[in-house]
């Protein structure tokens, strides 16, 4: 996890990945708890791509299973990984458990290892520990998230 950053397009990214996600517990104005997951451009601006909310972890979680093995490539040309013929690339645990393996060969982590991708200001690293919480607001049709960072 370190700080040799790929070109591509014009852009620098953290790692061969185009996106990464973070995980964050969420309430919205009213105090109800849900999840809310960050989708990030790898770029070492980190901006954000898109939001998601989900109610339980268990939904979260398979969203997360069925997504992040797809997330494009820069070494692929914006494909996402290539699966061996031994994989079965219909059955989504299969899946998963190929795309962790990778994942840990290639010295990087999953949105689910509870690491949470930061810009380089707030970590050198790139990345944190640590844990984010979202307020989730809506004024006039428009969403507003504040994120905090806790231990």
């Amino acid at each position: 996890m370190s700080k040799n950053f790929v070109n591509w397009q014009d852009e620098q990214y953290r790692d061969d990945r185009m996106f990464v996600m973070n995980i964050a517990t969420a309430k919205d104005e009213n105090g109800n708890n849900f999840w809310h997951l960050t989708t990030y451009r790898n770029t070492i601006q980190l901006p954000i791509f898109k939001n998601n909310f989900f109610k339980n972890e268990e939904d979260l979680y398979e969203y997360i299973k069925g997504v992040e093995p797809q997330i494009p490539l820069i070494s692929r040309n914006g494909q996402s990984i290539e699966l061996p013929e031994t994989v079965n690339k219909k059955d989504l645990n299969e899946v998963w458990e190929y795309f962790n393996k990778w994942l840990i060969e290639n010295n990087l982590f999953s949105t689910v290892n509870e690491i949470s991708h930061v810009p380089y200001y707030v970590d050198p690293r790139g990345y944190t520990e640590k844990i984010f919480t979202s307020k989730i607001e809506m004024s006039e049709n428009i969403q507003m998230t504040t994120r905090s960072i806790h231990d």
